[in-house]
């Protein structure tokens, strides 16, 4: 007995809980969520409106107001189009106000609007008994469809105004695509170095560096103890850089693409050059600087340091030396050339070959200070 009284409880409340939902779809359905005291008035449309409606909204001054009740012919006037409105009883709707039909948006639904009235224009209701009537002004059922016709009909006055015109930019974008299309090579470019510029696009690969290696020599007999200071080395313009240059042809200097020393050049070989007479016996070697007196000075020119491509990858080394005493005067000078093969003209083969002809061409000049500067003791 208890399981059936329950069963008939819960089906009691569903019954009551879709009774109250029909009356509340109901109730907004035909009152629209207003009270049940309305303001009912009648709109005449005497020019033909699309999408009026029962249950589209009325607007006054903006606010919505109230809804269409019903939207019938008038059995009088088949031009005239007759709407029901219920509002709410305290909008403020005179003799004199503006009815009117707005959309929302180009293809969006209609709403009735009303604006503006006096308030000393009091709206009586009709002489039989029914609703006040609002006429609505002459235009303001114009259809969507007349507004976009005469749209479409300004714009071919505008285009037949300027056909010429037109005709002229169309061609003239032609040619200017043509041009593009010509140079899209070009543009790639320039846009590839404006990323470049800006720091965008992809980042650059990480340069590889190469060094030049001092040469060995046998041991000395004893330590050199002559005091030799290396003076900062001289080089044409075209030296003084980290990239390594190669000669497709005579008198034609250009760097490598990829690839670069690990110091400016002439800073390189000056280094090298301490370090090689370190390898040949010398324990007393530096660079010249101020408050070092030494006995003898070096000086170090670049007269060349590149591979030539022609007839086949070679490189060539060749630099003057000068010594220096203590007096300053020239104790003696000599030039120094090493040539060595190439392997070819990639970065690899040419950062090998000109470090092996730079070798020999220190190893000689190593072997000519030692040998000039016992001369002179």
């Amino acid at each position: 007995m208890e399981t059936n009284a329950r069963y008939v409880i819960v089906g009691l409340f569903a019954t009551i809980v879709a009774a109250a939902g029909f009356v509340f779809v109901y109730w907004l359905h035909t009152t629209g969520g207003f009270t049940a005291n309305q303001a009912i008035y009648r709109v005449r449309f005497d020019t033909p409106v699309m999408g009026l409606r029962p249950g589209v909204s009325v607007l006054f001054n903006g606010l919505r107001v109230g809804e269409v009740r019903s939207a019938t012919l008038d059995p009088g006037n088949p031009k005239s189009v007759l709407a029901s409105l219920a509002v709410d009883p305290a909008t403020p709707i005179r003799a004199d106000t503006h009815v009117g039909v707005d959309s929302s948006g180009l293809m969006g639904s209609i709403n009735v609007s009303l604006t503006g009235g006096s308030s000393d224009a009091v709206l009586q209701p009709a002489p039989d008994g029914r609703p006040p009537i609002l006429v609505a002004d002459p235009g303001a059922s114009q259809s969507l469809g007349q507004a976009a016709q005469q749209a479409v009909n300004q714009l071919n006055a505008i285009l037949g105004d300027n056909a010429s015109p037109l005709h002229n930019a169309i061609v003239s974008f032609g040619s200017f695509s043509d041009a593009l299309g010509r140079n899209s090579g070009r543009i790639d470019n320039i846009m590839a170095g404006l990323e470049k510029m800006t720091g965008g696009g992809p980042q650059p690969p990480a340069p590889i560096f190469y060094d030049l290696n001092a040469p060995a020599f046998p041991p000395a007999p004893k330590p050199l103890t002559a005091q030799i200071a290396v003076a900062e080395t001289t080089a044409p313009v075209v030296f003084q850089t980290q990239r390594a240059l190669v000669s497709p042809r005579p008198g034609e200097r250009r760097p490598l693409e990829s690839g670069q020393w690990s110091d400016n050049l002439p800073v390189l070989v000056r280094a090298k050059i301490v370090q090689t007479l370190e390898n040949a016996g010398f324990t007393r070697v530096a660079g010249a600087q101020d408050g070092l007196s030494p006995d003898v000075q070096l000086l170090i020119d670049i007269r060349s340091f590149e591979v030539t491509l022609d007839p086949r990858p070679s490189a060539h080394v060749n630099v003057a030396a000068k010594l220096l005493g203590a007096d300053g005067k020239i104790m003696g000078g000599k030039d120094f050339d090493g040539s060595t093969p190439a392997e070819g003209a990639d970065p690899a083969a040419v950062f090998a070959a000109l470090d092996e002809a730079f070798g020999k061409v220190a190893y000689d000049l190593g072997v000519w200070i030692g040998t000039t500067v016992k001369a002179q003791s």
